[in-house]
């Protein structure tokens, strides 16, 4: 047999319920051995309360029953349980009793007090069991549980207004925390309409300020779009005003181009005329030198206009790479040989004797580089070159180049060679004239052939300037 401290569950004491005086003695007991195992003053009420809603339950539906009071220490965590059994006619659906619609409602209450809740009903009675936790001790040897109970049975008995003042003294404390979270509860209240009104301030702030935004997007907008309008009508204007511009140059240049021809004829003439003084004829050599300057200026101001216009059209006719080499060197030996400079020129074997472009343009741009070369050039040579750059099928990339041992061009000023009106600096217009458009109607009249242009030079040292053209192996465009 074994022994009280072996048993799964310890009895502490036993009370019959068969009236309302019994009921209040099963809450104060509750309480006086919740106390004893070590609970605190919330769940020492916990288990009263519990206790009194079972006992009650069982007075009211079956005429009372008998309370046992045990202690479970046989796993951790321990347990005191609360078994009432009762010989009434047992509760017909256990499945209601947590509802609404049950008469048991003291129950559902007591459910939720403690740690686990149990029924067992049939048509002889109901056991209602009970059980709560303790906090992790040793097991209590049957000397502990014996103490225990002699201690529970020494309790003073406790009268019904005893039992009614100690649960008044409860309610007051519930209320008195009650009335300290109501009052937790009305400061985060007014802290929260205060937070409120703060929210309520800065959406109105962000409405004015919306408010102010679109109106002055709406004016901004209407700015902009006036602003467009007078752009639009200043482009117009400009577009027309450069119309105008190109077509005044294109009609000067040629009115100039008229006289300018009789002169340098009749410049030519008296220079070569065995009539004419000597003295005449160095004079007239020096005005048909002057005429040709000028004629230069004004058919660079012809092609620029005509370029910026985009009256420019090429044509595709056959081009002899030898016979322009050669006709460019002709051109400028004159000037070569004027400031006792040495003149080469030579062609790419490998370069087709036919080809098909614009060989005017291909001409022009070549004789401007070449002008140019002997111009900034005081001592040495000028060299032309045109050399196969690359082939295909349909097309032969030929490169030209001027070389020259001139005063060459700094690093800065090489970056805006090809733009128009620049030369190397202020002082290169003063010392050897021109109107520094040569260098821009070259890049342009290459760019229309869809050609690359550029330089090579150190300042002091000379320059090579080349461009590439492509050109059609048949006359088939």
């Amino acid at each position: 047999m074994k022994s009280m401290s072996e048993a799964k569950e310890k009895p502490l004491v036993t009370l019959v319920v068969g009236n309302e005086s019994d009921v209040v003695m099963a809450r104060r007991r509750a309480r006086q051995i919740a106390y004893l195992l070590g609970f605190d003053l919330h769940d020492q009420t916990r288990i009263s309360t519990a206790v009194s809603e079972i006992t009650r339950n069982a007075l009211v539906h079956a005429n009372g029953g008998r309370l046992s009071f045990l202690l479970d220490d046989s796993h951790s965590p321990f347990s005191f349980v609360t078994v009432i059994t009762d010989q009434g006619g047992g509760i017909e659906n256990q499945d209601l009793i947590f509802s609404n619609q049950s008469q048991h409602t003291g129950l559902v209450g007591a459910s939720k007090l403690v740690d686990k809740f149990s029924i067992e009903s049939s048509s002889s009675g109901t056991k209602i069991r009970l059980q709560k936790n303790l906090a992790p001790r040793l097991p209590f040897s049957a000397t502990e549980i014996n103490e225990l109970a002699n201690s529970l049975a020494k309790l003073t008995p406790v009268s019904p207004l005893d039992e009614v003042h100690q649960q008044n003294q409860e309610l007051l404390a519930a209320l008195e925390q009650l009335s300290k979270k109501q009052s937790l509860l009305d400061g985060l209240n007014a802290e929260l309409q205060e937070k409120n009104k703060s929210l309520r301030d800065l959406n109105q702030q962000m409405q004015t300020l919306n408010e102010s935004l679109e109106k002055k997007v709406a004016e901004r907008t209407d700015e902009l779009l006036e602003a467009n309008t007078f752009l639009k009508g200043a482009r117009d204007e400009a577009v027309l005003a450069s119309a105008l511009k190109s077509q005044f140059v294109s009609n000067m240049s040629h009115e100039i181009r008229t006289p300018m021809s009789g002169i340098l004829g009749m410049a030519e003439l008296l220079a070569t005329d065995p009539a004419i003084p000597e003295e005449c004829k160095e004079m007239a050599e020096s005005i048909r030198e002057a005429g040709h300057n000028l004629m230069i200026i004004v058919n660079d101001l012809l092609d620029f206009s005509k370029l910026e216009a985009g009256k420019m059209n090429l044509e595709h006719v056959s081009v002899k790479v030898e016979n322009l080499v050669e006709e460019v060197a002709f051109a400028i030996r004159p000037a070569v040989v004027s400031k006792g400079l040495s003149l080469n020129f030579s062609v790419d074997p490998a370069v087709p004797g036919v080809l098909y472009g614009d060989p005017q343009r291909i001409r022009q741009a070549l004789h401007n580089l070449a002008l140019n070369a002997v111009k900034f050039t005081e001592f040495g040579e000028v060299e032309i070159l045109a050399d196969m750059q690359s082939t295909n099928e349909d097309l032969a990339v030929i490169r030209f180049t001027v070389r020259d041992t001139g005063i060459g061009i700094n690093d800065e000023t090489q970056s805006r060679l090809f733009e128009p009106f620049v030369q190397g600096d202020g002082t290169t217009t003063r010392k050897y004239g021109g109107t520094g458009l040569g260098l821009s109607i070259v890049k342009r009249f290459v760019d229309l052939m869809l050609g690359t242009v550029g330089v090579q030079s150190k300042e002091g040292t000379g320059s090579s300037f080349w461009f590439t053209v492509p050109l059609r192996l048949s006359e088939n465009v």
